[in-house]
């Protein structure tokens, strides 16, 4: 097979979809036959072949104010990639704009034309109605304008929740056009049945558990920091942006310090906040803005030498970042929201209501003593449920088991 993975959240900064799909690659071509092709957008047009592996990067537009994603904006230069790169299998990440469409041409040029058929594939990586739609919309309008008076307050609360069904019937149709929909946890799945998919296979995420492991621990990367061996060092590694609710972090940092508690954090990423947090870093003590890290052993060895991985997004879908942090040895502190309520329990760390600083500066004090007990409990997790070798097998047998189909969705299309 040809396996296509056609995205626009794959960049030099991206987190987990490019941990995805890089995995992906490096798994089909270690451990099968298969080919691999990328499709992204980029400064220019440019084709990398690689033996089975083949990168097609389009030149498109930076997304105005999130840099460095950019948008496809030519759905020809896209089903025309397709077309040179022959592939069987289209896998989606975005789906946005012309993205989508374009594969969907593709498939069904295919049908018409007497060619093999091409299986497309969606996966629900992020809740974007929710995420991107609803959810900024409720703080704009609601909590960002309800001061002036009730009255404005509701009818934020009715633009916002209007909008993000929308989003919900766009993606429905988006998802109902999709040969099949693929899922990381049970409550994402649940979710699909509110966009009005069914029949999502569930396919959860894994993790390198020899690069994130807890012997990637550094005393010198503490040094750095200028945190002491006493000192409690939280982490975060994800996009600084408002998504990620990373603001909560910080005043939980605050409230830990102003409590008597000398901890620091550390927030490695890049995004819309990263200046004017790295603005403010100078009067917060304890607070280190640090680069994204692109090489994965970097990144371990940053999580491993921290005490607790902390994270205020409500947003996660699976929380891969959370999974690379456990299998890394670190307890996690969380918001009871999105697949966190699948990712801790007591055993592994805590959870509390979302955008609580106080909360959750108070669940890492109690927390501290069990530092140990934690770090162990989190390893062995990871261990025994995840897997980058069962996710990928699953997948791909979800990929010939479709192949196999006599007649795929897009009669109905």
């Amino acid at each position: 097979m040809k396996i296509c993975d056609l995205t626009f959240s794959y960049t030099e900064t991206s987190g987990g979809i490019r941990r995805y799909i890089d995995q992906k690659r490096q798994y089909l071509l270690d451990q099968t036959d298969h080919e691999h092709v990328l499709i992204i957008p980029g400064e220019e047009d440019t084709i990398v072949r690689e033996g089975r592996a083949t990168t097609v990067t389009i030149a498109s537009p930076i997304i105005p104010g999130c840099a460095p994603y950019r948008y496809f904006y030519r759905p020809g230069k896209i089903k025309k990639a397709l077309e040179e790169t022959n592939v069987d299998v289209i896998e989606l990440a975005s789906f946005y704009a012309c993205c989508p469409w374009a594969a969907f041409s593709y498939r069904d040029a295919r049908v018409k034309n007497g060619e093999p058929p091409c299986l497309i594939g969606g996966y629900f990586h992020t809740d974007i109605a929710d995420a991107y739609v609803g959810t900024p919309l409720r703080h704009a309008l609601v909590d960002g304008l309800g001061h002036w008076s009730e009255i404005i307050s509701n009818l934020g609360l009715k633009i916002a929740d209007a909008a993000e069904a929308e989003a919900e019937d766009y993606f429905s149709r988006i998802f109902g056009k999709c040969d099949q929909v693929y899922a990381a946890t049970p409550a994402q799945i649940e979710r699909l049945k509110e966009y009005g998919i069914g029949d999502a296979e569930l396919i959860p995420l894994g993790v390198d558990l020899e690069c994130f492991h807890p012997d990637r621990a550094d005393p010198d990367f503490r040094t750095e920091l200028g945190v002491a061996p006493d000192e409690p060092l939280l982490i975060f590694a994800g996009r600084i942006d408002v998504e990620k609710h990373v603001p909560t972090l910080v005043e939980s940092l605050k409230t830990l310090r102003a409590g008597g508690t000398p901890a620091h954090l550390a927030l490695i990423g890049e995004g819309p906040l990263k200046k004017e947090l790295e603005d403010a870093a100078a009067s917060i003590e304890g607070l280190h803005l640090l680069p994204f890290q692109q090489d994965p052993t970097a990144l371990a060895r940053c999580l491993a030498s921290a005490d607790f991985y902390v994270t205020a997004g409500p947003h996660e879908t699976f929380g891969l970042s959370v999974i690379e942090a456990q299998a890394a040895g670190l307890p996690v502190v969380g918001v009871e929201a999105g697949a966190l309520c699948e990712r801790v329990n007591d055993r592994l760390g805590r959870l509390v209501p979302v955008d609580d600083h106080e909360a959750m500066a108070a669940a890492i004090t109690q927390l501290l003593p069990r530092r140990q007990e934690l770090s162990h409990n989190a390893r062995q997790h990871v261990e025994e449920h995840f897997s980058w070798d069962l996710c990928f097998s699953k997948l791909i047998a979800c990929y010939e088991r479709g192949l196999s189909q006599p007649a795929l969705s897009i009669g109905a299309a």
